[in-house]
């Protein structure tokens, strides 16, 4: 989510609005997915920019920044690939990536369909910081046995993270362009030069002037109903702890007054002692 606004004629591609569309086109996704994941990709099916999903009403629901399948030669659908980028460090990245990676499953099957069916997964985040801390431009994840590294699970889900300010420590060059571009704004190879041109022609659209007013109002107004959402969390707290400092201080004065009654009890005790004493003294006991 972006912190600020951005005049759109300065939307650089790290703009997750502007990032959707540019990689919305196959002619840019597919080299860059070959690029960073290092195989071949047959063919893809047109990519989807802020493609939407929700298992139901009542749960979470999420909007991927580019969601796109490969095929095989039949049509079949043979992976999947969830690219995000992501400019701001929500400190939750890991946990937002195994809920994809759910979401995306659960998309993946119909009814009574067998797990077997499940196809290559891949999440793909793209930010500029390294949010792991380990003085890497790449994190490359997947299920292994503890202990047992050789061993993988074989669940064929795959999460990889890429850390475009850190663009000069990537071997690979053809990653490390990608990386250098978003970090820079510098296009210095064909495929980033193809990603400037789609940036600048849509810089220069009117439609998507337009759309782009759009997805910042419902960025704007999602912003707007989390604040209101989390002030409401802080009064309901803040409430619950007046009332918990409420029944303390009630409990402090029960407590009081139990040590008051105690206090006149054992008066009251050592008063029947010395008079039982006293009589006792005097043979009237």
């Amino acid at each position: 989510m972006e912190a600020n606004h951005i005049p759109f004629e300065q939307l650089p591609i790290t703009n997750r609005f502007m990032f959707a569309l540019v990689f919305s086109h196959k002619h840019i996704a597919k080299p860059f997915l070959e690029a960073l994941l290092g195989f071949k990709i047959f063919d893809l099916q047109e990519p989807e920019p802020e493609k939407s999903t929700e298992s139901s009403p009542f749960n979470k629901g999420v909007r991927y920044d580019v969601f796109v399948k490969e095929q095989g030669p039949k049509g079949e659908i043979t992976r999947t690939f969830d690219i995000e980028m992501q400019i701001e460090d929500t400190h939750e990245l890991p946990k937002r990536a195994r809920y994809y990676q759910a979401l995306c499953d659960s998309e993946a099957l119909n009814k009574g369909e067998s797990y077997r069916n499940l196809k290559e997964q891949y999440i793909i985040f793209i930010c500029p910081d390294d949010i792991f801390k380990q003085g890497r431009a790449v994190y490359r994840f997947m299920n292994l046995e503890k202990g047992h590294s050789e061993h993988e699970l074989g669940d064929l889900c795959f999460k990889n993270f890429y850390i475009f300010s850190k663009y000069k420590d990537v071997a690979e060059q053809s990653v490390k362009e990608y990386l250098e571009y978003f970090a820079t704004n510098k296009a210095t190879s064909k495929e980033t030069k193809d990603i400037e041109r789609q940036r600048q022609w849509y810089l220069s659209d009117n439609e998507t002037r337009k759309r782009y007013m759009t997805w910042q109002q419902e960025i704007d107004e999602a912003v707007y109903l989390e604040r209101e959402r989390a002030n409401a969390a802080e009064r309901r707290a803040d409430e619950a702890e007046s009332r918990a400092d409420k029944a303390e201080s009630r409990a402090d004065e029960a407590e009081s007054r139990a040590n008051e009654a105690k206090s006149r009890a054992d008066e009251a005790i050592s008063r029947a002692e010395k008079y039982e004493k006293i009589l006792k003294e005097h043979g009237l006991l």
